[in-house]
């Protein structure tokens, strides 16, 4: 009996052993860059403008046009002003982008860069710092000049793509939290002290007691620091800010509004129009994990308290009404969260 007991004992130890050892390695090592994926995007050799496409496009004109005016969107406020200096203005193909990050971004920091001037091997080089290569060939431009260039004539092609927002949240996460903890290491910090009731459970929570180690915070502390952040007005990150706050597509007369859900025919409608299908090898760019967001937001939003979703709800409430978002599924999800 006694060397059962010890034999039970000693196989305790070496899995709390193994276990600790694993937490070491995960909280201690790097973290890698997300994988990234470049894969080719098939052009067709012909392309015509279908009326289903164009009634497509239109009817989002003239909803976005409508919910703006009942909204009080179309006339700027404090609060409501166009963020002249996050787009991209290439003049010499008259295109210009407002970048959603978390919304097909990477895909198309591809393609301006390679407008830009950018090789290939160049931008392959520095797949992780994007961004950077493009403002050093894109200036931030001022509103004068914003609004100088889309008064241009012939017409530039503007355009934005949103996603539903609450996908978008889930995207960010994983890939900004999860993933490039490093890089968010302070904000993560205080995401996990402002609600440590948020955190994991279970074996979760006593991984957590290990000392020296910072753990990932929970999708639910996440997602409670960015409503404390906005209710206490403060500038939302670029990755999870609403689309329509960064956009401004009340006030911005955007040739195109894109979305991540008919990417391929949005954006063959994009590199069509503005003629630069001659110009780019576009590529589609993917710096998430491998499973996609789609496939877990779920699994994510529906972890969430009914009111940590209704208020998710309230900020996300313009992107879902201008951008025509169904968010029923998670309300109906969470109804019986604490």
């Amino acid at each position: 009996m006694m060397g059962r007991r010890k034999w039970w004992c000693l196989q305790w130890l070496t899995t709390l052993v193994f276990v600790c050892l694993c937490v070491t390695l995960y909280y201690n090592v790097e973290p890698p860059h997300p994988r990234m994926t470049v894969e080719e995007w098939k052009l067709p050799t012909k392309w015509i403008l279908t009326e289903e496409v164009e009634a497509r496009m239109t009817r989002r004109r003239h909803h976005l046009a409508q919910v703006c005016k009942e909204t009080g969107l179309d006339q700027p406020s404090e609060t409501n002003s166009i963020r002249s200096q996050e787009f991209l203005i290439n003049k010499m193909f008259n295109l210009v982008w407002c970048p959603v990050y978390k919304a097909a971004s990477s895909t198309w920091l591809w393609n301006f860069n390679l407008l830009a001037g950018y090789t290939q091997q160049h931008l392959l080089h520095d797949i992780h710092r994007p961004l950077p290569l493009a403002r050093n060939r894109y200036p931030r431009p001022s509103e004068g000049e914003l609004l100088r260039v889309l008064r241009m004539r012939p017409a530039v092609v503007s355009f934005m793509i949103a996603r539903h927002p609450l996908h978008r949240l889930v995207s960010a996460y994983r890939n900004k939290i999860v993933l490039n903890r490093k890089d968010y290491s302070k904000i993560i910090k205080v995401m996990k002290a402002g609600h440590p009731e948020l955190g994991p459970s279970g074996w979760g929570a006593w991984l957590e007691l290990v000392p020296g180690h910072v753990g990932v915070p929970t999708f639910r502390q996440f997602v409670q620091y960015i409503l404390e952040q906005h209710e206490a007005h403060h500038v939302l990150n670029e990755h999870w800010i609403p689309a329509s706050q960064f956009c401004t597509p009340c006030l911005v007369n955007y040739t195109v509004l894109a979305k991540v859900e008919t990417l391929d025919e949005d954006t063959n409608y994009i590199i069509f129009a503005s003629g630069i299908e001659g110009m780019v090898l576009p590529r589609m760019v993917n710096r998430s994990p491998e499973i996609a967001t789609i496939d877990l937001a779920r699994h994510y939003l529906c972890q969430l308290s009914n009111k940590q979703m209704q208020q998710l709800v309230s900020l996300y409430r313009y992107d879902i009404l201008l951008f025509e978002y169904d968010v029923q599924e998670y309300l109906t999800c969470v109804r019986y969260n604490v």
